[in-house]
């Protein structure tokens, strides 16, 4: 650096030095231009402090939140969805009318040393991990992407389930997506979502449709879903001592005009089967769901089937089965509408409007479920402002007698 450029530098430094390091990189462009103009700095030069400037700010900022010396990148996430949900059904039960906060996500992401990162998300909403885990990624033999997670994530089984809330089309899961994964409540099988323990995905993107190709998954997990505040720390018991496993894989196909994704996934839960979780009851389960994307049309679909040893009761075991599909459209670039049906059968096992349409009022067990959802979405700001609205049906039948809850469903969504 020449005598005179030090000379420009220090007299920066002059204009500058009452500022932090943050609001330096943040508000010195307008001086830096200004230094250009009147012949101080060169547009090189200017380009060069403000380089430094900008890293010794992420430095500091690193420096100030993480107690990680090793911590070379920080990133801070959040996600806020505000609902509204009106529904009413045709039993005498009492009306749903209330706005609640669906989700409200806060979460930090950290690069520690080279392929090393912590993963961090709570949902403050439903007081759960939503992500906490460590990641390590790599490539095998230089052709083989993946990554290897320890700690608390979903599983991939379930296409629905495992896509990020805040991509979703219909503004909650599908009815039958709620039946397979989502806490036993002595109907529902609780057979995915949230897991303690390690997962391995070979080609990442492929699977998140970013690029082509096969990909493919395996987890050895605890048995039970992470739920509640002391979820991710729990340390178990004699009644849930073993492993489940999991398994999936699929393709996908991506190009400039549209994109396609087909694929399969198992988990073997041991212990897990029974009305509720017992002893020497299993429980496995499948399902396969295709995606595809043209222009401003989406069509996706899944099919969930199940095994469940004493899923009745006693000695009855239980095969319930679901499957749905949906269609969207994009009349602009920020207005979409979207349709989706869904059929569970509980194969005896019972299941009631509730265990499908969330926040429903309902009364009634019945063997199977239908589903019907139709609604827009506004993107005000892409994904990260989104206003969606909707309508939605629920019936449950039993023989000869049929029970139904209907009604509208709003969300904000801010993602940060």
């Amino acid at each position: 650096m020449t005598n005179s450029l030090l000379r420009r530098v220090a007299l920066l430094g002059a204009f500058l030095g009452g500022f932090a390091s943050f609001a330096v990189a943040q508000d010195s462009g307008a001086l830096l231009n200004v230094l250009v103009r009147k012949g101080i700095l060169t547009d090189q030069e200017a380009e060069d402090i403000r380089a430094e400037l900008t890293a010794e700010s992420h430095a500091a900022v690193i420096s100030s939140v993480s107690g990680g010396k090793s911590t070379h990148s920080l990133a801070i996430s959040g996600r806020i969805q505000a609902q509204y949900a009106g529904l009413s059904s045709d039993a005498n039960v009492a009306d749903t009318s209330h706005i609640f906060l669906r989700r409200l996500y806060f979460g930090a992401k950290a690069s520690v040393g080279a392929n090393w990162s912590a993963n961090l998300v709570y949902d403050f909403a439903g007081e759960n991990f939503d992500k906490a885990f460590i990641e390590y990624t790599g490539n095998l033999g230089g052709e083989l992407p993946f990554n290897l997670d320890v700690g608390v994530r979903k599983v991939n089984f379930g296409m629905e389930e495992w896509t990020s809330s805040g991509s979703l089309d219909a503004i909650e899961r599908s009815g039958a997506t709620r039946y397979f994964v989502e806490g036993n409540n002595g109907r529902r099988l609780g057979a995915g979502s949230y897991r303690t323990g390690v997962f391995f995905d070979a080609v990442p993107n492929a699977r998140k449709q970013k690029t082509g190709g096969f990909f493919w998954g395996a987890a050895i997990t605890n048995p039970e879903r992470t739920e509640g505040p002391g979820g991710a720390s729990s340390a178990g018991s004699d009644s849930n001592n073993t492993f489940a496993y999991w398994a999936d894989a699929g393709y996908s196909i991506v190009n400039a005009e549209s994109s396609f994704r087909l694929g399969a996934a198992v988990g073997l839960l041991p212990d897990q089967g029974g009305r509720t979780p017992t002893e020497d009851s299993d429980l496995t389960v499948f399902n396969l769901y295709a995606n595809a994307e043209r222009g401003p049309w989406k069509v996706s679909g899944e099919f969930l089937s199940a095994d469940i040893d004493n899923g009745i009761a006693g000695t009855t075991d239980a095969s319930p089965w679901g499957v749905w599909v949906q269609g969207s459209y994009g009349i602009t670039e920020q207005f979409e509408i979207v349709g989706r049906y869904s059929y569970t059968d509980s194969d005896g096992r019972g299941i009631k409007v509730s265990d499908g349409v969330r926040s429903a009022p309902a009364s009634l067990t019945g063997d199977n479920l239908t589903e019907y959802y139709l609604g827009f979405n506004y993107y005000i700001v892409g994904s990260d402002l989104k206003l969606q609205f909707g309508y939605v049906h629920g019936t449950a039948e039993r023989g000869n007698v049929d029970e139904s809850a209907d009604g509208v469903r709003s969300q904000l969504q801010v993602n940060f």
